[in-house]
């Protein structure tokens, strides 16, 4: 068995990559998804199936990205009226090599969300990881805000039933695989821990504490969360699908005079300076969002229809800054200029204003 599960720095996104002889499964890609495709080859297998956990609100989801790269099939739960892949019941089974995935409806975060329970068949019949993806977290459990405040006490009830009757059935020894970690929008007090299994959930985890249905209902309907305005962009792109990147966008190194006209024609600038940078000196109307915080912060303030300038530290960090912003859907990335430069465009702008 090879497993291996990349974290997205920022937006705390976790997908997989699970194999077995020759073949191999992807749960929750992301859309710059090279690194699933580097993965298969480095061990020698054929990805033959996708697997989604829900419709991100988060992130730009990469199954088509990545079904156009290797040709597996994409699956997901009944709920939404997805525009691409196939429905999947409860119970249906996947073969994997020696391994076979076992669909699980979960809702509750949202109703078409699936869990999916991986069983070692060399070892046994018992479960040994599951999937959850936004439905239970470590230390958590998922938002059941996003349908709005009228439909929240039923999806919390959903989630209750789903945890407690679902999940947590399956053994204490099951290996607990989250679609987030700690710092994510999509849950208010994730684990810093990475690693869990059920058992610890159980005796360890504040929401699964409330054992009572409806002392679990008014726990969940007493938080108070954060909802960015991106999230309905990203619901709109899971729900129909993305636009197919088919590779990262290469913004041009940009002149003074080439950079001002794109302002001029409606670009934003995105300064991804650290703050005393731009408290020192910025071109007016840019936004501040150091580069570390991009994932977090982007989607707050930044319009999907105008191209996007970035101003960095170094042209070193332009790989890094495109790929945070395109996990968000911002594939307009024009052009960039770094700190070294950064005088020349500030004067070549000064001096117009003067």
């Amino acid at each position: 068995m090879i497993f291996e599960r990349i974290k997205s720095e920022g937006l705390a996104h976790l997908s997989y990559f699970i194999g077995s002889e020759n073949e191999a499964i992807v749960i929750d890609p992301r859309r710059d998804c090279q690194v699933y495709v580097e993965l298969a080859r480095r061990e020698g297998m054929n990805i033959k199936y996708i697997f989604e956990t829900h419709r991100n609100e988060d992130y730009v989801i990469g199954s088509l990205e990545l079904k156009k790269l290797t040709d597996a099939e994409i699956y997901h739960g009944h709920g939404v009226d997805f525009k691409y892949g196939n429905y999947l019941n409860e119970g249906q089974e996947f073969d994997l090599g020696s391994m076979e995935l076992t669909a699980l409806h979960t809702p509750g975060h949202t109703d078409e969300s699936m869990s999916y329970v991986l069983t070692d068949l060399d070892t046994g019949k018992e479960p040994v990881m599951v999937f959850t993806g936004d439905a239970l977290f470590v230390g958590d459990t998922g938002r059941i805000d996003l349908y709005g405040p009228g439909e929240a006490p039923g999806l919390a009830a959903n989630l209750y039933d789903s945890i407690f009757n679902k999940i947590l059935p399956l053994g204490d020894g099951v290996i607990l695989c989250p679609a987030h970690g700690s710092g994510s929008v999509c849950g208010g007090a994730i684990a810093k821990r990475d690693y869990s299994t059920l058992g610890l959930e159980r005796v360890q985890n504040p929401a699964l504490q409330k054992t009572n249905r409806e002392e679990f209902i008014k726990f969940k309907l007493e938080e108070q969360l954060d909802f960015p305005p991106y999230f309905k962009k990203m619901e709109q792109y899971n729900l129909q699908g993305p636009p197919l990147l088919q590779g990262l966008p290469t913004p041009k190194p940009l002149s003074p005079a080439e950079f001002r006209k794109k302002i001029e024609k409606g670009a934003v600038v995105v300064d991804m300076r650290m703050p005393h940078s731009f408290g020192g000196a910025h071109i007016r109307n840019s936004y501040s969002i150091w580069l570390g915080v991009v994932p977090s912060f982007a989607g707050w303030v930044l319009p999907y229809n105008k191209p996007i300038l970035l101003v960095l530290e170094e042209k070193e960090q332009l790989e890094t800054a495109v790929r945070y912003l395109v996990r968000l859907g911002y594939d307009n990335i024009t052009g960039f200029f770094e700190r070294r430069n950064f005088s020349l465009v500030y004067e070549s702008f000064t001096r117009r204003r003067s």
